[in-house]
């Protein structure tokens, strides 16, 4: 159940980032920035891209939880 509980996390925001719905990439950049000073070139857009890698891992995560 842990498997699953941490890939629904992944992949709603995962899903939220890549698709940028309500500007989540865009309000959790500050949060981001503040909390890594040395965010160096990021931007909201990267946080966009991680958000993509987000969605198959967290699917990876509840399919390795269904198939245990």
């Amino acid at each position: 159940m842990f498997f699953v509980m941490i890939g629904i996390i992944f992949f709603v925001f995962g899903i939220l980032f890549a698709t940028n719905v309500g500007g989540a990439a865009e309000r959790a950049f500050p949060v981001f920035a503040q909390t890594n000073p040395t965010a160096g070139t990021a931007t909201s857009k990267t946080l966009r891209f991680v958000g993509g890698f987000w969605i198959p891992l967290g699917a990876f995560f509840i399919a390795v939880e269904f198939f245990r």
